[in-house]
């Protein structure tokens, strides 16, 4: 995502997967996450998924804000860190 002519954020999809939400620190709380998340649901070919890592209990509120929950499935990594799946509920 560009500001003018600038980045400030950047998201992936493939397929239903939405991976590498960011956006840079001093551009947070502007309302660019939300659009590039709307994007990336757009462009998401099935029902939306992500994965949030367990530490990262920001993203994991912001994702259940815009209608994500947990499917259950977690990968669990060295040192006790995890990666929890979330899929858009879609009512």
């Amino acid at each position: 995502m560009l500001l003018n002519e600038k980045p400030v954020g950047i998201v992936t999809v493939r397929g239903n997967l939405i991976e590498n939400l960011y956006v840079l620190p001093r551009e947070q709380n502007k309302g660019y996450g939300t659009r590039l998340l709307a994007f990336a649901m757009e462009k998401c070919v099935g029902s939306p998924v992500l994965w949030v890592l367990s530490t990262n209990d920001r993203a994991k509120r912001f994702y259940e804000r815009h209608g994500f929950q947990s499917t259950g499935n977690v990968v669990h990594h060295a040192d006790g860190l995890y990666e929890e799946e979330l899929r858009l509920n879609q009512k």
